[in-house]
């Protein structure tokens, strides 16, 4: 006999930033769609491991992950080494917002992903958040529309969730890059764009803590947030997270998405927001 009234699940969007970057954290992200875990990647096509691991994710069915553009604006010569957000942001802010300075990057990286995977990105989003910067944002608008129609990505959403401390305050960093005016351009031009984003934390934790605190992420979620994460098996030269991924991984493959949706009423699936949506 059903219930009376349908049980509504929320719908959570777990999405591996990164994929390209290396093999190991390719291996990862690939491991953890399999399971069912991972249901959104974002893609570094400027970086070593793009091209000899894009035709795996191509093979991964587009209703079951979404697969996006991690728009890249600090890449230095492929590997995991980075230039300086802090000057990229300043250049962002200073830069007139009808300069033309960010519309050749963007749009080879919209190029690059469209010749590796045959189809457009399902969403965009930007590596250490550059993708909501002034400028970066309205430029990146405009191209999406431009190439995409009624058809468009996603954007990632910025918006902090639930969080105290030191978090909170991490929180707050990432959305004042530019996040509230992502949210009206968004708006304004039609593009869909996700709810909260989830996630975010010092990159300090222990297998332990960082699974409490995917259980906190996964129990207070809203449908339609996104909750970041950066697994790897193995470590990535010149990497600042690696310790910080290789303990993701082992806590996210101890995840379950019957047991998530059983205890929590939450289904891990892409990301439910769409264009017309």
């Amino acid at each position: 006999m059903s219930p009376p009234h349908p049980v509504f699940l929320r719908r959570l969007c777990v999405c591996a930033d990164d994929f390209g970057l290396s093999q190991g954290i390719d291996r990862a992200i690939l491991a953890l769609i399999d399971q069912g875990v991972v249901t959104a990647t974002s893609c570094m096509v400027l970086r070593q491991a793009w091209a000899a691991d894009a035709p795996r994710l191509r093979e991964r069915a587009a209703d079951r992950v979404d697969a996006g553009l991690h728009l890249d604006l600090t890449n230095v010569d492929g590997t995991a080494r980075e230039a300086s957000l802090a000057g990229l942001a300043a250049r962002s802010m200073l830069m007139p917002r009808g300069a033309d300075h960010w519309r050749p990057l963007l749009r080879q990286q919209l190029d690059r992903f469209e010749d590796a995977m045959g189809r457009p990105p399902s969403h965009v989003d930007g590596h250490r958040h550059v993708h909501q910067l002034p400028g970066v944002r309205e430029t990146l608008a405009e191209l999406l529309n431009q190439r995409y129609g009624r058809a468009l990505p996603w954007l990632r959403g910025t918006r902090p969730g639930p969080a105290s401390g030191a978090v909170a305050f991490k929180q707050q960093l990432i959305h004042r890059l530019g996040g509230p005016g992502a949210r009206r351009l968004a708006r304004r031009r039609g593009i869909p764009l996700s709810h909260r984003l989830l996630g975010v934390y010092g990159f300090d934790r222990d297998v332990q803590t960082y699974a409490r605190s995917l259980d906190e992420w996964i129990a207070q979620c809203q449908d339609g947030d996104v909750l970041m994460c950066h697994p790897a098996i193995g470590a990535t030269p010149y990497d600042g997270i690696a310790a910080a991924r290789q303990i993701e991984f082992e806590a996210l493959s101890a995840l379950s998405p019957a047991l998530v949706e059983q205890g929590w009423g939450v289904r891990l699936s892409p990301q439910p927001v769409r264009a017309g949506h």
